[in-house]
């Protein structure tokens, strides 16, 4: 079966179900199973045979965060709580913000890495911290991301590979 005719077949089903949030999230992470991601046609379906505003779809995809709006390959948190604040997390959010030139959506402008943040990540004795890929990463000093960023590629990379790797990159 084809991919459009998966996401015919998917519509169809749902359709039945009517336009509640629950069935329009089921729907975007059927969807998300077939094509990585939720992309900008579908979203044009959805509002045209759900009736649906865009608003509402934009909503929901950043109410739920494991719904993707792009087929990026990598993604950063970054803690924004008070003792990340206090520890240059700010600075260290825009660091990567500039490292990637990640636009409004959160997106790198290669479409690569999605950027978001979170309140708090736990870990307030180790701050300033951010999760790269699901992996904690720790008092990172200031204008010492890159350096974590290639650590970090290098980690996915070797354990893609079947290698072990550590939870915590230790910082210098």
């Amino acid at each position: 079966m084809t991919e459009s005719e998966q996401l015919d077949e998917i519509f169809e089903y749902y359709k039945r179900e009517g336009n509640s949030q629950e069935t329009l999230v089921a729907l975007m992470r059927e969807v998300q199973q077939i094509q990585g991601y939720i992309s900008e046609t579908v979203l044009q379906r959805m509002t045209e045979e759900f009736e649906v505003k865009p608003s509402v779809l934009s909503l929901i995809l950043k109410m739920y965060p494991s719904l993707k709006k792009s087929p990026y390959e990598h993604e950063i948190i970054c803690c924004t709580g008070a003792r990340c604040s206090s520890k240059q997390g700010m600075e260290l959010l825009e660091e990567v913000k500039k490292y990637f030139s990640v636009g409004s959506d959160g997106v790198s402008a290669d479409g690569k890495v999605c950027l978001r943040t979170r309140n708090c990540l736990k870990q307030c004795k180790t701050s300033p911290n951010m999760m790269i890929d699901g992996r904690l990463y720790s008092n990172i000093p200031q204008g010492g991301f890159g350096k974590v960023w290639e650590n970090a590629v290098k980690s996915s990379e070797n354990q893609a590979a079947g290698s072990h790797t550590e939870r915590r990159l230790p910082m210098p």
